[in-house]
């Protein structure tokens, strides 16, 4: 098994401004199971891995020293959607949670880029904070008064007591998104919420996906995964799974589609193979998906139970 870095170490290589690894970091077993992954799919430059136990899927190299993508300028392109959303899933947290007051919440972000979210949480009065490793990102969010510290989930926030922590398309760039929850544990109060939103195995996109990687052989791959990128997909069921052991509840967990404009965005941008096929087939895939609810992402929320 290789070495873990930690939390703090992984997130610095994967946010900071280079978004570039100055290493090579192979993993062939679950990290949240610790049992040996079998073959799911080949690409030019990685595997990927399956854990038979929880369904997480992961790349192999989980980092590597080729550049990831940030998406920025899609972001800031699509701003009203993206409140818009932010928006929806906040209230989403607030119905699901039996929040009564929401100004008297301590909410917590972690790599928070822009700030919209955080832009949202203060139009209902809601304490928010956030915390990143981009410095562009960190200046951009500060705009308006400071809000935003630069660093990651480590032991800043242990003991903190906050209701929520939200992370927002995280942890599916993590090397190690075990620690990551161990370290969210630390910082939220005993029946506080974790919120997550990550892209899902449960949704057409990726069936679109594994149907192709089978029919051609593994001839085409577009799960949207590579080293120093998107290195994890999880599984709902991974989500029930990290539930067993009693720390976690799963409150919620509910298929959501990103908006148009930042999946199109990011398919012109974007690094891949077979990229004029997939955005060939993309609004007719985005539109079914929406239609029947399977969103590329899932929003899920986990109570800590103890």
């Amino acid at each position: 098994m290789a070495s873990p870095l930690n939390a703090a170490t992984a997130t610095q290589l994967l946010k900071n401004d280079q978004l570039m690894t100055d290493v090579e970091l192979r993993q062939d077993y679950c990290d949240f199971c610790g049992i040996p992954g079998t073959f799911y799919s080949r690409a030019s430059d990685h595997s990927i891995l399956r854990c038979k136990r929880c369904n997480l899927i992961w790349t192999d190299p989980l980092l590597s020293r080729r550049p990831s993508f940030t998406g920025e300028e899609t972001y800031k392109a699509n701003e009203l959607s993206q409140k818009a959303r932010f928006r929806e899933q906040l209230r989403s947290f607030l119905r699901n949670t039996g929040v009564e007051d929401p100004r008297q919440l301590r909410l917590l972000e972690i790599g928070p880029g822009l700030g919209f979210f955080l832009d949202v949480c203060e139009e209902s009065g809601i304490a928010a904070e956030g915390c990143d490793l981009a410095d562009h990102a960190i200046r951009y969010a500060n705009q308006k008064r400071e809000r935003v510290r630069k660093g990651t989930l480590d032991s800043h926030y242990a003991g903190a007591g906050f209701d929520a922590i939200f992370a927002f398309n995280l942890i599916e760039h993590l090397p190690h998104p075990k620690q990551f929850l161990e370290d969210a544990a630390k910082a939220l109060r005993t029946g506080g919420t974790l919120v997550l939103e990550t892209p899902v195995q449960e949704g057409l996109f990726h069936r679109l996906a594994r149907l192709g990687d089978k029919f051609t052989g593994g001839r085409i791959n577009l799960y949207g995964m590579r080293p120093s990128g998107h290195v994890y997909k999880f599984s709902k069921k991974t989500f029930r799974r990290l539930a067993a052991d009693g720390q976690w509840r799963v409150v919620s967990q509910k298929n959501i589609s990103s908006p148009w404009g930042e999946i199109w965005g990011n398919s012109d941008a974007v690094e891949m193979d077979h990229k004029g096929l997939y955005r060939f087939a993309l609004p007719a895939a985005f539109s079914v998906a929406n239609a029947t609810g399977q969103g590329n992402r899932v929003f899920v929320m986990l109570r800590k139970e103890s």
